[in-house]
C-alpha cells in the first residue's frame, strides 16, 4: 500500500526534516510541499491525498483552518506537526490522527505513520465505533502523556461530567455510554480505574440535572409551608407555632392552652420538629415526599428510584501503550447494552458455584423469578431502544436491594432472576418482596397510564440437582 502524502510547513528546516522522514519510508509517495496554507489548500482540492504532515502556525492561517477549508479534507488523514503542545486537546477534538511535537525523532515519526497506516487498515474491516473509541482515548492518552485521565466537571453535559476529547464524539442522549466504553477498556486490560466520585441521575434519562423539592404526601402539589412545632413543658400542650402567637407573626408566644407566655426556649418550650400544610388540599403532615424533577425528561421520581452513578478516573496499562503506538489492535466489537443485564449463561455459571459449595458446608440459599407478567404492552408503546434502557434501569433497582454476594440478571425482558445466598426461603421472600415493591414503584410512577402485574416464585438450591434442572423447575412452578 502506497500513500499519497504532502507536506505543509512553514520553516525551511522542518520542511528537509519531514522530507528526508516521507521519503524514506516506502509506504508514502511525496506529491507536493506546500509552504502556506492557501498552497496546501490548492493541493489537497486539486490532488488525490491519503495524508497531510499539516503545521500549526502558518503564515496565513492556522492548520485547524486549512482543516477546515480544505474540500472533503478527512481531520483522519492529518498528522500534526507543531512547537508546542498547546494545541493538542483542540487537534484531537479535530479527530486528527497523531500530534508530533518539535523537535523529534524518527522513532516518533514512525510511530505516527504505524497509526495512520493501521487505522487505514482497520477502517477498511469496518471497524466498531467502540473499538475507534477506544483507540482515540489510548492515543489522547499516552500522547497527552497523561497519568490521570479524569472527568471533568461540565455543566451542560448530561452527566455533569465530561471526559475530555472522548465525550465530544457522542450527542447528548448517549454522553451516558461514555463511562460503559472506556470500563470496557479497563476489562480488556488497556486501562486501570480509580473511584472519582458518585451521583444520582434520573431513572427514565439518566440525566444528572435535578431539582429535589419537598411535596404533599396526599395530592404531591409542592405548594407546601412549614412551620415549629412547639411544646410547652409546663402543661404539655404541643402545637404549631401559630396556635402560640398572639397576633400572626408576634414574636410574643402564649400557651392557648393554660394562657402562659413562653419566653425562654429550653425553660419553657422546645421545638421538637416541624409540621408542613398543603396550600393545595390543606393536608397537615410532618414527613414531606422528596421527589426529584428532571430537567431534561420532565419527570418527576421519588428518590428512592434515581439510578446512582459511579464515575473514575484511569490510568494507561502497558498494554494500552502498546495499542496506542499501534504495536497492537483493539478488537472488543460494538457495545451490547443489555449484555450484562440479559446473560442466561452467566447466571447458570453462578449457580453451579453454589450449588458445589452447598456440597461442602451446610448453609441454606435461594433462587427465585420475578415475573413482570404485562410489561410487554409498555415495551411496546416505548419502543425496542427505549424498552431496552427501561430494562437496564430495573436491572440497576434490583441490584441496588440485593447484598453484593447476591446475583441477579434478566432472563428474557420479562423475566428476572435472582441466586440469594445463604437464606432461607423465607428470607430470600422478604428481599424478593422489596425487589418487587421497587420495580412496581418505578414501573407505575413513570408511566402513569399503565400499572403493572408482577408476580414471583422462589426455590430452594439444592446440592443433588444441575443449575439446569433447578432453572427450568423455577419456570414450571411460575406457570
Amino acid at each position: 500500500m502506497e500513500l499519497n502524502c504532502i507536506i505543509v510547513e512553514d520553516d525551511p528546516t522542518f520542511r528537509v526534516v519531514l522530507k528526508k522522514n516521507v521519503e524514506s519510508k516506502s509506504s508514502l509517495n511525496l506529491i507536493g510541499v506546500a509552504e502556506n496554507g492557501k498552497e496546501a489548500i490548492k493541493l489537497i482540492n486539486r490532488k488525490s491525498v491519503d495524508l497531510v504532515f499539516l503545521d500549526i502556525n502558518l503564515p496565513d492561517m492556522t492548520g485547524f483552518d486549512v482543516i477546515d477549508l480544505a474540500k472533503d479534507l478527512d481531520p483522519s488523514k492529518v498528522i500534526i506537526i507543531s512547537g508546542s503542545k498547546e494545541d493538542g486537546i483542540k487537534a484531537f477534538d479535530y479527530g486528527i490522527t497523531d500530534y508530533i511535537v518539535k523537535p523529534f525523532e524518527e522513532g516518533r515519526f514512525d510511530e505516527a505513520l504505524g497509526r495512520y497506516i493501521r487505522d487505514v487498515g482497520r477502517s477498511q474491516k469496518s471497524a466498531s465505533f467502540v473499538d475507534r473509541m477506544i483507540e482515540k482515548s489510548l492515543e489522547y492518552i499516552y500522547t497527552r502523556q497523561i497519568r490521570d485521565y479524569k472527568p471533568l466537571s461540565f455543566r451542560n453535559a448530561k452527566l455533569g461530567y465530561i471526559y475530555p476529547m472522548l465525550t465530544a464524539n457522542f450527542d447528548f442522549e448517549r454522553e451516558d455510554q461514555v463511562p460503559k466504553i472506556l470500563d470496557i477498556a479497563v476489562k480488556e486490560g488497556f486501562l486501570t480505574s480509580e473511584y472519582y466520585d458518585s451521583f444520582y441521575t434520573c431513572n427514565h434519562c439518566s440525566n444528572s440535572y435535578l431539582h429535589f423539592r419537598e411535596s404533599c404526601p396526599n395530592c404531591h402539589s409542592t405548594n407546601i409551608e412549614s412551620e415549629d412545632q412547639i411544646h410547652h413543658f409546663s402543661c404539655a400542650y404541643m402545637g404549631p407555632r401559630s396556635d402560640f402567637e398572639s397576633n400572626p407573626g408576634s414574636r410574643d408566644l402564649i400557651c392557648p392552652k393554660c394562657d402562659k407566655s413562653l419566653t425562654h426556649i429550653g425553660v419553657d418550650y422546645d421545638k421538637p420538629s416541624e409540621i408542613f400544610e398543603c396550600n393545595q388540599c390543606n393536608e397537615m403532615f410532618q414527613d414531606p415526599l422528596v421527589k426529584a424533577k428532571c430537567r431534561n425528561c420532565n419527570s418527576d421520581i421519588k428518590v428512592e428510584n434515581l439510578v446512582k452513578k459511579k464515575l473514575m478516573s484511569y490510568q494507561l496499562t502497558s498494554l494500552g501503550e502498546d495499542a496506542a503506538k499501534g504495536k497492537i489492535a483493539v478488537d472488543v466489537g460494538e457495545l451490547d447494552n443489555m449484555l450484562d443485564v440479559i446473560d442466561k449463561t452467566y447466571f447458570k455459571r453462578s449457580l453451579s458455584k453454589e450449588i458445589e459449595r452447598k456440597k461442602e458446608a451446610n448453609f441454606e440459599s435461594t433462587i427465585a423469578s420475578i415475573y413482570l407478567e404485562n410489561i410487554s404492552e409498555l415495551y411496546d408503546q416505548l419502543g425496542d431502544q427505549r424498552s431496552k434502557n427501561f430494562v437496564r434501569e430495573l436491572y440497576e433497582v434490583a441490584l441496588n436491594e440485593v447484598n453484593r454476594s447476591d446475583e441477579v440478571i434478566f432472563k428474557n425482558m420479562v423475566t428476572l432472576w435472582l441466586l440469594i445466598t445463604e437464606n432461607n426461603v423465607q428470607e430470600a421472600d422478604s428481599m424478593t418482596g422489596k425487589v418487587m415493591k421497587r420495580i412496581k414503584e418505578l414501573v407505575d410512577d413513570n408511566n402513569p397510564n399503565f400499572t403493572l402485574k408482577i408476580s414471583k416464585n422462589l426455590q430452594p438450591v439444592e446440592a443433588d440437582k444441575s443449575a439446569d434442572e433447578q432453572l427450568r423447575q423455577l419456570d414450571i412452578d411460575k406457570d
